[in-house]
């Protein structure tokens, strides 16, 4: 009767063991969901650009800043009316009374227009540069729920597989407590692994479920609608060091551009402000009698439109724009000290996670493998316990798992290195 037990779970183990070394050495073929279709992460970016809300918004934002900077540089809008003169005294007799048409135009001090489009232009660059970071908002947001998904399909394939094994464990565990070769303790200890593992299992499966939920709220679908599996990660070094993304940070990265555009905008509005201490220039043309002909005598009338209560007003708006000038500009400077924070903390973060998942995948897991080998080999040939053969296959699960969270911390810092830079570090194509 103990032999009949024993020699089937050999089996099974041998089977699940060589199921387990075929998932591993095979992680470079693209994973299929159950619909037929890996999830590609290339063709959700593109999807979350075109069906975002927020980033629609943002598009939309910027849209109307531009379409703002042609009113900037227009002259104000010129004034038309009519003026009786010579009424007679002590009637309101207009039909007695000189007919005139007046035409009015105010000219604004030369530089004030120009200086208003170059206010116009700086904010809608502010506005480009906010839709571009809520570009990059939206892709780092994707990528790490990807990537939550990925680590989480590993985790429950892992789960599964210990699953299996603590199951034989339980099997072979009740087998030697009826035979009266094994303890009861060894029983319930086995029975209360799977029991735990079961458990985990259920749990990782309402992770994935939350997680595919976050995807589907940011590429605009419904909650509840089903996604395939994430396609294998390769493990890659980075591609740049933090010297040159802080290069390219100051070129490209749109955050630090839109403080950038405000301090411009900044400077602008105060030179606008000085400039409004300029007088402008009012004509008036009018033109008399109609009834003497389409053109008869007409009166041109120029006047200047002087900021006279400058010492209450202007002077003020001009203290107030130089004020906001400095500021932006400080903000500028500390918005730079961020970004340059951003991407140490984030490439650092990114480099030890790089150095783990390769000392895991070229060191650990192999040695891993061969513990499972030998326990294996000692455990057929009746040599070993098979609790040990469990452990060791306990083991290598847990360096694979792992691996594969750091891999994922990986390329997770690396999406946030992307957005801190302004430029894309990975480059993943269509399957």
């Amino acid at each position: 009767m103990q032999h009949f037990n024993k020699q089937p779970t050999r089996q099974r183990i041998v089977g699940l063991l060589l199921s387990a070394s075929v998932m591993w050495q095979a992680a470079a073929i693209p994973a299929v969901a159950a619909d037929g279709a890996a999830l590609s992460l290339p063709s959700l970016l593109d999807e979350a650009r075109r069906v975002n809300p927020d980033l629609r918004a943002a598009r939309k934002r910027w849209e109307a800043a531009q379409a703002r900077v042609p009113l900037s540089k227009g002259l104000p809008a010129p004034r038309i009316g009519v003026e009786w003169e010579e009424i007679p005294k002590g009637t309101v007799k207009l039909d007695q009374a000189m007919l005139m048409y007046q035409l009015i135009q105010a000219l604004p001090f030369p530089g004030k227009l120009s200086a208003r489009k170059r206010v116009a232009v700086k904010e809608a660059q502010m506005a480009a540069m906010m839709f571009k970071q809520a570009e990059w908002d939206l892709i780092s947001q994707v990528k790490a729920a990807y990537y939550d998904l990925y680590l989480l399909d590993r985790e429950l394939e892992i789960q599964q597989e210990q699953l299996l094994w603590l199951e034989q464990a339980v099997a072979a565990a009740r087998a030697r407590y009826a035979s009266g070769t094994g303890m009861q303790a060894e029983l319930l200890a086995a029975q209360a692994d799977a029991l735990e593992a079961s458990n985990m299992r259920s749990i990782l499966l309402n992770r994935r479920q939350a997680t595919a939920a976050h995807l589907n709220h940011l590429l605009n679908r419904a909650s509840h609608e089903g996604l395939g599996e994430p396609a294998p990660l390769a493990l890659a070094p980075l591609p740049l060091s933090p010297e040159e993304l802080l290069l390219t940070a100051r070129e490209r990265q749109p955050e630090l551009l839109v403080f950038r555009y405000s301090a411009e905008r900044a400077e602008a509005s105060w030179r606008l402000a000085k400039r409004e201490l300029l007088p402008d220039l009012e004509t008036m043309l009018e033109l008399r009698d109609p009834a003497m002909g389409p053109v008869g005598p007409w009166d041109l009338t120029l006047a200047l439109v002087l900021p006279f209560w400058f010492w209450t007003k202007q002077r003020y708006g001009v203290r107030g724009a130089l004020y906001d000038k400095e500021s932006a500009q400080a903000a500028y400077e500390g918005m730079q000290n961020e970004i340059a924070k951003r991407i140490h903390e984030h490439w650092h973060e990114a480099m030890a996670a790089y150095r783990s998942a390769r000392l895991a995948s070229d060191g650990l897991i192999p040695l891993g493998q061969q513990a499972v080998a030998s326990a294996m080999a000692a455990y057929i040939g009746g040599q070993g316990p098979f609790m040990e053969l469990v452990d060791a296959l306990r083991m290598l699960s847990e360096r694979r798992l792992a691996y594969y969270r750091e891999l994922v911390n990986l390329e997770q810092h690396v999406a946030m290195l992307e957005q801190a830079a302004g430029v894309e570090l990975r480059h993943p194509e269509e399957p």
